[in-house]
């Protein structure tokens, strides 16, 4: 039996192994030598000063005006992108959930943004506000509300209000369908007895489906915080950091530190202090959601 056993489990490896590969490959090594090389002084631009220094790059990376510009941004950007999120998607999730006539239509035009790249959105949107040719400027010259183009995205507000609608367009399409496949799993007996017992739409909403949307709140919260920690691409493509650094996020900051800067064990201890807080986030997650199973158990 124990020679069946390890049998099948030599069998499971191996079946598993094209899969492991490329994870070891594109996740595990380069993860771990993000940790080996944050430890060194490693600038391209001086090679004489490489050289072990410890934790010396996470302090020294830490105090530059660069990072804590940027982490003023990411909190700027995280703090406005998640409650929108949050509760849009419920919107949009409740709206599908009705039935009516074209409600298939509107579950797939909130899926639309979903197969669309972050880079393309960026584009889409960067179009948009043009200075020049853009849309919106278009629209609001047409209505007499400006008297000429405006450069939105020179303006320090502006810029960031777009890369933040740029992300959120491309985010809602996954947690309106996690809330409104939570909404569809609610059993209508419950509605039922709430309206036979006088129930108004806010007392049905508070008592029923927010109580048994608690879990899914919780998922879309630190879903929405990982992505919003890891935005690129509509930072890149839309604003590239500017203007005066006002959308340049701890992720823009870390892509400068490697290839504008060149320094490699900076950008390292950034990148391995951005896995940090993404493992402490998902670890809370799982707690909180814990947490929460026992409450609406209770």
């Amino acid at each position: 039996m124990c020679d069946a056993l390890k049998g099948d489990l030599r069998d499971i490896l191996i079946g598993l192994l094209p899969a492991l590969v490329p994870l070891f490959l594109f996740g595990f090594y380069p993860l771990a030598y993000a940790a080996y090389v944050s430890l060194f002084r490693y600038n391209l631009k001086y090679p004489s000063l490489y050289g072990f220094v410890g934790g010396g790059n996470y302090v020294e990376v830490t105090q530059t005006y660069y990072f804590q510009g940027s982490l003023t941004s990411s909190v700027i950007f995280a703090v406005i992108a998640i409650p929108i999120i949050l509760f849009a998607s419920l919107a949009l999730a409740m709206l599908a959930a009705r039935k009516f006539r074209g409600s298939g239509f509107v579950q797939w035009l909130i899926l639309v943004p979903w197969g669309i790249p972050y880079v393309v959105a960026g584009l889409d949107w960067k179009w948009i506000f043009d200075s020049n040719y853009g849309l919106f400027n278009a629209v609001l010259l047409n209505l007499g509300l400006i008297d000429s183009y405006k450069p939105w995205l020179t303006m320090q507000w502006p810029a960031m209000i777009v890369v933040i609608i740029s992300f959120i367009w491309v985010t809602l399409p996954l947690p309106t369908l996690l809330f409104l496949a939570g909404i569809q799993s609610i059993p209508q007996e419950l509605y039922e007895a709430a309206l036979v017992d006088g129930a108004r739409a806010v007392a049905r909403f508070r008592a029923i489906t927010f109580t048994w949307l608690k879990p899914i709140f919780l998922i879309v919260v630190i879903l929405t915080t990982l992505l919003s920690i890891q935005v690129f691409d509509p930072i890149y493509v839309i604003t590239q950091g500017g203007p005066a650094d006002f959308t340049a996020l701890i992720t823009y900051f870390t892509f400068q530190e490697m290839f504008t800067f060149l320094d490699f064990g900076h950008a390292s201890a950034l990148a391995f202090m951005i896995f940090i807080v993404s493992i402490v986030l998902i670890f809370a997650y799982f707690y909180v959601l814990r947490l929460g199973r026992l409450r609406l158990r209770a």
